[in-house]
């Protein structure tokens, strides 16, 4: 097997003890109803609830795996579509890890690769989001020129040209979508408000290479690592701050082995974490009233178990009344944006958007706050779709509210 220069990583046989084992129980199907009040949200896996079948759920993936390690079934259209409609949320790991100590995601991960590598997967338009990623540097067309746009005026180095302790990584999908552009900003201001030594890459920064890791093709994301690794070894940071929470789970996860071990990664609701509720080199003194759930990103929570820092910095905004989902921390519904759904199957990824807005809608809310630019977009979409009162705002863009700046 060719050498990996990221973490570690199994193939698919390798996993043959869980997807053979899995007896089909279906405690994968559902959420820990103990921590759930209502009935109506005891489901949680996008997919099988969407589809109604069994070959959606985690259980009939793991039969998908293990039909394909003895040479049972041989893979078509039909079980592409059940691969990748897949969000890769974790929510049936969550469940499963606890009983059996199985780990369906990753066994889903890997057949991803499986499906790339035997050129089945992936999906007809997620191959343009990696032509694009070859061409662009980044999935979204962006031209490299643009890439440092948003961080136009603000107090920020250039760590091309000079020193900073920290590496703020915008990522691409906060560089491109102007409609986050108040997002990235707040995120990068609130660094700089609390103190920290803060540069960026401008346009020399790459995608993290996520995208291509998400759809099954691990080459491609391993030439993004390279590049990537290289370069923040070379630029004597201590921390890196990523706002994108898949940004932070390929540093955290898959760039540990080769990262320079003295480099602190650090997603911005721990970043912000650090500075409000630990340090308090960030005081939010302007009351910001609402009354607001915090949607927690499935890379953020069920990847990182990051629960609590978000919420202890929205416990220390003056005048916000936070509140709970039914499907709230490890319980949580996917937004619908993950594992490359909303660019292969929009539709899907907007219904399962709309399902967790109707649950925001039901406990009474006004906002959604969150830490995840695919969450944003997916909310302010399904928003839009039934023209709903519900406002969504990233978390940092709260906190820089709540110290009386602006971007």
């Amino acid at each position: 097997m060719k050498k990996r220069i990221t973490a570690p990583r199994e193939v698919l046989h390798e996993l043959q003890a869980d997807y053979s084992i899995c007896t089909k129980c279906k405690i994968c199907q559902g959420v820990h109803v103990q921590f759930c009040p209502d009935a109506r949200f005891w489901r949680n896996c996008p997919a099988g609830t969407r589809y109604r079948w069994d070959a959606y759920y985690a259980s009939g993936k793991m039969e998908i795996a293990r039909g394909l390690h003895v040479n049972e079934i041989e893979p078509n259209e039909r079980m592409a579509h059940i691969v990748y409609s897949c969000m890769l949320c974790s929510s049936c790991q969550e469940q499963c890890y606890e009983v059996k100590q199985l780990h369906p995601t990753r066994v889903f991960e890997l057949l991803r690769e499986k499906a790339v590598q035997d050129g089945w997967g992936p999906m007809p338009e997620h191959k343009k989001l990696l032509e694009a990623m070859e061409e662009y540097d980044n999935p979204w067309e962006l031209p490299k020129k643009k890439r440092g746009e948003w961080a136009k005026g603000l107090p920020l180095k250039n760590l091309k040209k000079e020193k900073a302790e920290t590496l703020f990584f915008a990522g691409c999908t906060y560089a491109a979508d102007k409609e986050l552009r108040n997002a990235v900003r707040s995120a990068a201001l609130c660094l700089v408000e609390g103190g920290m030594d803060v540069g960026t890459l401008g346009a020399e920064e790459l995608c993290c290479g996520a995208p291509a890791l998400l759809v099954g093709d691990r080459d491609l994301f391993e030439t993004f690592a390279f590049e990537n690794i290289e370069v923040f070894n070379q630029l004597g940071v201590k921390t890196i701050v990523a706002p994108c929470s898949h940004c932070a789970w390929v540093f955290k996860e898959e760039y540990s082995r080769e990262i320079n071990q003295e480099i602190k990664v650090m997603q911005i609701s721990e970043a912000l974490y650090h500075l409000v509720a630990k340090e308090k080199k960030l005081v939010p003194e302007k009351e910001v009233r609402m009354k607001a759930v915090f949607h927690d990103p499935c890379k953020l929570g069920r990847r990182f178990d990051l629960y609590k820092q978000p919420r202890a910095v929205l416990e220390a905004i003056p005048g916000l009344e936070l509140m709970e989902f039914y499907r709230a921390t490890f319980n949580s519904l996917c937004c619908g944006g993950g594992g490359g759904v909303p660019y292969a199957f929009p539709d899907f990824a907007l219904w399962t958007a709309k399902e967790r807005l109707f649950e925001a809608e039901a406990t009474g809310a006004e906002a959604i706050i969150t830490s995840c630019p695919y969450c944003v977009q997916m909310f302010k979409k399904a928003i839009g779709e039934k023209k709903s009162e519900m406002k969504v705002y990233d978390l940092a863009e709260i906190v820089l509210l709540s110290l009386g700046k602006e971007v």
